[in-house]
C-alpha cells in the first residue's frame, strides 16, 4: 500500500497519486505533531484527522478512489470549519486551507465539486466575521501557537508540494506524449507522403496497362467480350460485333437472347453459367448459326473475371473461328478414309483373288469331271463339290460387304435390348450345325438381366459370328457354352468352346481383317478372317469391350462387356 493504486486512464492515475501522496504526508505530519500535543483541541482534532485520513487512505487503496476523495475533502473541510468556529474565528490560520480543499476538489472530484467547495469556504468565512462582529464567534479566543503554525503551514507547504510536483511530473509526461505524438505525426505523414505517390504512380501504371489492354482487347484476332451472368453483353471487341451484326457501341446493354436464337443462347448462357458456379476456365467447340445468318465452327474459351465478391459475375469468352480449320481437318479426315478404303480393298482383292483361286480351280475341275461322269452319284457329288465352293465365295463376299458398310456407317439404329432373347434367337438359328458335329451346346443365361443399348441387327451378327466360329474350330464331340451374367455393373457375355485354341503369338492378332492364325490354316476350316474383324467393329460401336484367353489345345472363351444402360 506505499504506492499509489493503479487506475484505468492517465488522469485517473494522476489523481490518485495526488491523493495517495497527500493522505501519507498528512498522517505522518498528525502523528509527529500528535505526540507533542498539549492542549485540548489538539488532543481532539488530532485523532479526528487521523481517522478521516486514514479512513480514506484505506478506501482509495479499496478501489473507492470517489468515495475516499470525498470523505478526504469533507472531513478536512469540517475539521477546518469547526476549528475556525471554536477557536479565533477568521484569524485562525487553518481558514488558509480552505484554499487546499478547493484545489483538490477540482483535482479529485470535477470542476462542479470545486465550486461548490469555494462557495461554502467563502459563506463559512463571512459568518466568521459577521458572528465575530456580533460577539457570537468564535467560541473563544486564544493566543497563537507557534506549534499550531507550524502544523498548518507544513500541511499546507506538503500538499501545496505535492501537487504541484505531481502537476509538473503530468506537464512533463504530457509534454513528452506530445512531443512523441508529433514525432509519430510527421513520420506518419511522410508514409502517406510515399503512399500518395505510389498510389499516384500506381493510377498512372494503371491508365497504361487499362490502355494497353484496351488496344489489346480491340485488337486482338479472336472475338472477344465479357458477359454478365444472364447473358448481358458488358464489352465486345470489333471483331465479335462484326461477326454479331452490329458495333461495339450498338451491341453493348443488349442480351445475347435478343441477338440469337432461343436454342443457341441457351447453350451459351449455360455454359457462361457454369464456368460462374465452378470459378474455373472451361474450353468449349461447336457449331453455330450467326445472326447475319453464316455458319461457322467456334473455339471459346470461356473464363471468370475476377470480382471483389466472393463469386464472380462476369465471364470474359475469347472466341476462335476455326471454320476453315474444321473444313481442312474433314477433308483430311475424308483423304484419310478414302485412303483406307482403297488399302482395305486393294489388301481385300489381293486376299479373295488369292483365296478364290482355290475355289474356282475345283469348280472347273468338277464342272469338267461332271462331262465325264459315268453315274448319277459321281455327278450328285461334283454338284455338291460346286455347292460348297459357292457357299465359301458368298461367305467372302457378304463378310466384305458388312465391314463394309460397318466402315461407312454414320450411326446405327439405338434401342433397349435384352441380350437373352438374342443368344436363344441365334442359337436356333446354328442348332443344325451343331448336330453336324454332334457339338454338346449349353446355355446359361441370367434372368432380368437389365438392358443393353444397341443395334439388334449388329448383336445379332456379333453373336452369329462369335458362335459360328466356335462351331468352325470345335472338333466333333466337343463342347460350346454361351453365358451371360453381370460382374461388376457391367453385362457380360461369355463364349467358351473347347476347340484347338489360338496360339499365344496370334491372339494380339485376332482381330485384324484376313488375319488367321496358324493353327486355323492348318485345320483346313473354312474362314474368310474377317469375322472376328467384323465382331471388334460393332463391339466399338456398342462402346463395349472384348477380350478373350485361349491355350493351344485347350479351347477359347471370348468375354464381351456392355455397359449397363442406365435408366432414367
Amino acid at each position: 500500500m506505499v504506492c499509489p493504486p493503479p487506475a484505468e486512464d492517465d488522469y485517473a492515475s494522476f489523481s490518485a497519486s495526488v491523493l495517495h501522496y497527500t493522505l501519507l504526508i498528512l498522517i505522518l505530519i498528525a502523528l509527529i505533531f500528535l505526540l507533542f500535543a498539549t492542549s485540548t483541541a489538539e488532543l481532539i482534532f488530532m485523532p479526528v484527522a487521523l481517522v478521516v485520513l486514514g479512513g480514506s487512505y484505506y478506501l482509495l487503496h479499496r478501489g473507492y478512489f470517489r468515495i475516499a476523495s470525498l470523505i478526504f475533502l469533507v472531513g478536512v473541510w469540517l475539521i477546518i470549519t469547526i476549528a475556525s468556529f471554536s477557536i479565533n474565528g477568521i484569524r485562525n490560520s487553518s481558514v488558509s486551507l480552505y484554499a487546499v480543499v478547493i484545489i483538490f476538489s477540482a483535482i479529485l472530484l470535477s470542476a462542479r465539486a470545486a465550486i461548490t467547495s469555494a462557495v461554502t469556504s467563502i459563506l463559512s468565512a463571512i459568518i466568521m466575521v459577521l458572528g465575530e462582529s456580533a460577539g457570537v464567534l468564535p467560541l473563544r479566543m486564544t493566543p497563537f501557537y507557534t506549534a499550531d503554525r507550524l502544523f498548518q503551514m507544513i500541511a499546507l507547504f506538503g500538499a501545496a508540494g505535492v501537487l504541484l510536483s505531481s502537476s509538473a511530473r503530468v506537464i512533463r509526461m504530457s509534454l513528452v506524449r506530445i512531443r512523441e505524438h508529433e514525432r509519430l505525426l510527421v513520420e506518419r505523414n511522410r508514409e502517406l507522403e510515399m503512399q500518395i505517390a505510389e498510389r499516384h504512380r500506381s493510377e498512372a501504371g494503371l491508365r497504361i496497362s487499362e490502355e494497353r489492354y484496351r488496344l489489346l482487347f480491340e485488337n486482338t484476332p479472336a472475338m472477344a467480350g465479357v458477359f454478365s451472368g444472364d447473358g448481358t453483353i458488358i464489352l465486345l471487341n470489333p471483331l465479335a460485333a462484326q461477326f454479331l451484326g452490329g458495333t461495339p457501341e450498338s451491341l453493348q446493354g443488349r442480351n445475347l437472347r435478343d441477338i440469337y436464337p432461343a436454342e443457341v443462347t441457351g447453350s451459351l448462357v449455360e455454359w457462361q453459367t457454369r464456368v460462374l458456379q465452378a470459378g474455373s476456365a472451361q474450353l468449349i467447340e461447336g457449331k453455330t448459326t450467326l445472326p447475319t445468318g453464316g455458319e461457322i465452327y467456334y473455339l471459346q474459351h470461356i473464363m471468370p473475371l475476377p470480382s471483389s465478391s466472393e463469386t464472380p459475375s462476369q465471364v470474359l469468352v475469347l472466341t476462335t473461328d476455326i471454320t476453315e480449320k474444321q473444313i481442312a481437318e474433314q477433308r483430311e479426315r475424308e483423304l484419310t478414309r478414302a485412303n483406307e478404303r482403297n488399302a482395305f480393298l486393294t489388301e481385300f482383292f489381293g486376299t479373295v483373288s488369292h483365296d478364290l483361286k482355290t475355289p474356282l480351280a475345283v469348280m472347273n475341275t468338277s464342272l469338267y469331271l461332271i462331262t465325264r461322269a459315268q453315274t448319277a452319284a459321281q455327278r450328285e457329288m461334283r454338284l455338291q463339290q460346286i455347292s460348297n465352293q459357292v457357299e465359301q465365295m458368298d461367305s467372302y463376299l457378304q463378310d466384305m460387304l458388312t465391314i463394309s458398310r460397318l466402315e461407312h456407317l454414320p450411326a446405327f439404329k439405338s434401342e433397349s435390348l435384352d441380350l437373352n432373347p438374342l443368344v436363344e434367337e441365334v442359337s436356333f438359328s446354328l442348332h443344325s450345325r451343331l448336330e453336324g458335329k454332334r457339338l454338346t451346346y449349353q446355355v446359361m443365361t441370367q434372368p432380368n438381366l437389365p438392358a443393353v443399348e444397341g443395334d439388334a441387327g449388329q448383336l445379332r451378327r456379333l453373336l452369329t459370328n462369335l458362335i459360328e466360329n466356335a462351331i468352325n474350330y470345335t472338333p466333333e464331340d466337343g463342347v460350346i457354352s454361351v453365358k451371360t451374367e453381370i460382374v461388376d455393373r457391367q453385362i457380360v457375355l461369355e463364349i467358351y468352346d473347347s476347340g484347338m485354341g489360338i496360339e499365344p503369338e496370334a491372339l494380339p492378332h485376332i482381330f485384324d481383317r484376313f488375319f488367321r492364325a496358324a493353327s486355323a490354316i492348318a485345320s483346313e476350316s473354312k474362314g474368310t478372317g474377317l469375322g472376328l474383324a467384323i465382331v471388334k467393329k460393332i463391339v466399338d460401336m456398342h462402346g463395349a469391350s472384348i477380350d478373350v484367353r485361349s491355350e493351344l489345345g485347350e479351347g477359347t472363351t471370348f468375354s464381351v462387356k456392355f455397359p449397363v444402360k442406365v435408366r432414367g
